[in-house]
């Protein structure tokens, strides 16, 4: 049962509870489903992995039939007691804080110097689970209204210009690394600059480069945010996403807020809140309805239609993104934001291909779909977007499993595998992990055994 709640699985803590040797009498599934009032075929599909249990009213039911304790609840708002020691305090609460520009900063300066003082250790086994449901959801909301009183704002010297070039040079480079995943060095350099920032910004009064300074801030958040995301450090990296959002409402780019609110809305979908990560998405369009750009609405339907694929609503997912294509077609590159460029035609088509493939697990008619955005993808993808075309090829490689090629589908992992191996990525082996999963079914194939043996082997490195 560890096992189970370590990762997260509902199927398999049913499984385990199921099979627990303390049970008077055995537990047959018919008996557990008549428990849990489901049919003995869904709950053998749950236990299998064949249908993952996402819906937030589900995992509710069986936790409470099962009296699963409430510390083990990971899909509600709850700190799972760290093992680590006295040095993983727990981090300032980032919703709570108020919504003007002093205490936005402040909030940065206290997040980044506590993960900077709590050790790698302490972070990987001490983290706290995340926040879901209206208690994430309603306090983004004030990012709809005006921030409080800017005059509350220091009298001390404005950020200078030449300041603000140092800063965005500093940003821009650590930009670069964000990409790269990974936890360690270059993410402690990433919260060192924010640190530094955060300090500055609270003695900085009201003016335009100010604003720059927090749009600045907002860049570098986003960037701990995906890095901590990568490393598996998902209470981590939610601060961070809630920080940027905070900061680029006090640099004026709703542009960038809502950008952000769209890396969380994939950080739920990623952790099965299909619900949550709609909320956010939707959150997003409302407030930049006006002034969003083709590309961010192009954007932000892709992460509406991906909400539905994972609840399995085809209709409403091709509607989602006929309307992301639309919108996209309609974009004036000259006129978009920098931080939307890397938003090109190979990643509309690679998002759309791999969201196809989740639908395919509803409805398998839709893999043909998804081979064929995926293929799209790599033609357009840049070379030099390693990690990305990596995604593309797993994504494909998944595909085929769930179109009944498990061949095909090992010989495109096989394929990647040398180059996930250099790339110190957690979302790609998560990524590889979830494919020898659903490569489980087929393990009496020769090439499926010698597929996800490698896939440990590159793991357990």
């Amino acid at each position: 049962m560890q096992a189970a709640f370590t990762d997260r699985d509902m199927g398999a803590v049913i499984s385990a509870y199921r099979h627990n040797p303390q049970h008077v009498s055995r537990v047959t599934q018919d008996r557990m489903a008549a428990w849990l009032g489901i049919s003995q075929a869904q709950l053998s599909r749950y236990e299998s992995g064949e249908n993952p249990i996402e819906r937030l009213d589900k995992l509710r039911h069986f936790a409470q039939v099962m009296r699963v304790p409430t510390e083990r609840l990971w899909f509600d708002r709850a700190v799972i007691p760290s093992q680590a020691g006295p040095e993983s305090a727990a981090p300032p609460d980032v919703l709570a804080a108020p919504w003007d520009a002093t205490s936005i900063a402040r909030s940065v300066e206290e997040t980044a110097r506590s993960d900077l003082a709590i050790s790698r250790r302490a972070a990987l086994t001490g983290a706290a689970a995340v926040t879901v449901g209206s208690a994430l959801v309603e306090p983004l909301q004030r990012w709809l209204h005006p921030l409080q009183n800017f005059s509350r704002w220091s009298s001390a010297s404005a950020i200078s210009e030449e300041e603000l070039v140092a800063m965005q040079h500093v940003a821009d480079g650590l930009r670069g690394w964000g990409g790269r995943g990974g936890y360690g060095l270059a993410r402690k350099a990433v919260l060192g600059q924010l640190d530094e920032l955060a300090e500055r910004l609270q003695r900085a009064p009201a003016g335009p480069t100010t604003e720059r300074a927090f749009f600045i801030g907002a860049e570098l958040s986003k960037v701990a945010a995906s890095m901590s995301f990568d490393a598996g450090l998902h209470d981590a990296a939610q601060r961070y996403y809630v920080l940027a959002v905070r900061m680029a409402k006090a640099g004026h780019n709703d542009g960038f807020a809502a950008l952000c609110l769209a890396a969380m809305a994939r950080q739920m979908f990623d952790l099965g809140r299909a619900d949550d990560g709609l909320d956010l998405v939707q959150l997003g369009q409302y407030g930049t309805r006006r002034t969003g750009t083709p590309t961010l609405r192009a954007l932000l339907l892709t992460r509406e239609a991906w909400a539905y694929a994972q609840m399995g609503q085809v209709r409403e997912f091709h509607h989602a993104v006929g309307m992301a294509q639309d919108s996209f077609a309609r974009r004036d590159t000259a006129n978009e934001p920098q931080f939307l460029r890397s938003f090109d035609e190979a990643e509309l088509e690679g998002v759309i291909g791999a969201r196809c493939r989740d639908l395919a697990v509803h409805d398998p008619k839709q893999a043909v779909y998804a081979e064929q955005h995926i293929r799209r993808a790599l033609e357009l993808r840049d070379p030099s977007k390693v990690r990305n075309r990596a995604f593309d090829v797993i994504g494909l490689a998944r595909t085929k499993m769930v179109a009944g090629d498990p061949e095909a589908a090992c010989g495109l992992i096989n394929e990647v595998l040398p180059t996930a191996a250099k790339l110190s990525s957690g979302r790609v082996l998560r990524k590889l992990q979830d494919f020898a999963k659903e490569a489980s079914r087929h393990r009496h194939l020769k090439a499926v055994q010698d597929t996800t043996e490698a896939i440990r082997a590159i793991r357990t490195a």
